[in-house]
């Protein structure tokens, strides 16, 4: 029988960060995660933003997610001696007036430290439609997640550390003091399944559901720029010459294969962002999870502690990824209290609804 500290359930960029923290923290883990469930980590963009949405405003406790995960994405580089991490400036063009109006009305002197007015609109002018001009941030760039998940799993490999296959929920066996998986003993099970959580029998009462997009890859003719530009659709460009673009956002999907809906919807977006042409060569999709309050899910089962949750994170799973997964550590190995605003315990009355039910 092999005695660990964790088994992990998944290996999206949550149990990706998760598994990381512990390993830091001198933990021993065994990740389970089966190519037939793919995480929607294995095709995003990896962009990480502090102004974000259509009203450009700033991200949920940006002031500790961001500095962080420079930190822990930095920390990994040289861990794992890979090259991920790109800091970028992000320009964000003003769609109208009035969103120019509304942003500086808003802004306040948390705001300033991550996004200013772009003391040079005209250097974009002859390659985007800018006529309103935007503001740049600070703190944002995007991280090469198939790279550092890929990373992360060469490193469980090599010390036997991790199991390519779809978790039996079946096989698993609670005991007062330990959990079971096949010939695994832990102290605790984690499951970070990202959208496959609505098949966890353990987990499937969490409010996690689906939002599927797609992901381009353009050329695009005479377009020197390197910061990415943000008009709705991002645009991020790559070391090898070639551009990221997206993404769709569809609530109604059978599968995370691209759509034609997709293709169409960021096309027609890239038509009124460029000045310049360009040509797909490359789209892909995944299925993010999201909740209604948009914050993460961390925390035990509320009635069996051995298992645990991390999920939630969204379209933000880069930015996320690294705080959820240190808030979960410290409540494992410190018994810290996880904040209400991300605890998993602020849906427990759906599971108590479900069981009577």
């Amino acid at each position: 029988m092999k005695q660990v500290d964790y088994i992990i359930v998944g290996q999206g960029l949550a149990g990706t960060c998760t598994a990381l923290s512990l390993l830091r923290e001198k933990q021993t883990v065994v990740v389970v995660a089966g190519a037939d469930k793919k995480a929607s980590s294995e095709v995003a963009a990896g962009l990480f933003n502090p102004i974000t949405g259509k009203k450009m405003v700033l991200t949920w406790n940006a002031k500790e997610l961001f500095p962080y995960l420079l930190q822990f994405y930095a920390q990994a580089e040289e861990e794992l001696k890979i090259k991920i991490l790109y800091p970028k400036k992000i320009y964000r063009p003003f769609s109208d007036m009035q969103a120019q109006n509304d942003f500086w009305a808003k802004s306040t002197e948390e705001s300033a430290v991550f996004a200013a007015a772009e003391p040079d609109n005209d250097a974009y002018t002859p390659y985007i439609n800018n006529p309103f001009g935007g503001i740049s941030t600070n703190f944002s760039g995007y991280l090469d997640v198939k790279t550092f998940i890929q990373a992360v799993q060469n490193k469980l490999q090599d010390s036997g550390a991790f199991m390519h296959e779809t978790l039996a929920y079946e096989d698993l066996i609670f005991e007062k003091e330990f959990v079971q998986y096949k010939d695994i003993r832990a102290k605790k099970i984690i499951f970070a399944e990202g959208y496959h959580n609505k098949e966890n029998p353990y987990f499937k009462w969490v409010p996690v559901q689906g939002m599927k997009g797609d992901v381009l890859t353009l050329d695009i003719e005479d377009y020197p720029l390197q910061d990415v530009v943000n008009k709705h659709f991002f645009i991020i460009p790559l070391p090898n010459g070639s551009f990221r673009m997206g993404s769709s956002y569809i609530r109604q999907f059978e599968d995370d294969l691209p759509t034609i809906a997709g293709l169409k919807e960021i096309t027609e977006g890239a038509n009124t962002i460029l000045k310049k042409p360009f040509v797909v060569t490359n789209q892909q999709a995944g299925i993010r999870p999201v909740v209604p309050d948009h914050r993460p899910i961390i925390g035990p089962h509320p009635e069996n502690p051995l298992a645990v949750i991390i999920n939630g994170l969204g379209t933000k799973g880069v930015s996320l990824s690294p705080f959820a997964a240190r808030e979960l550590v410290k409540f494992l190995l410190l018994g810290q209290e996880i904040d209400k605003s991300v605890s998993v315990n602020r849906f427990n009355y759906l599971y108590f609804i479900q069981k009577k039910n």
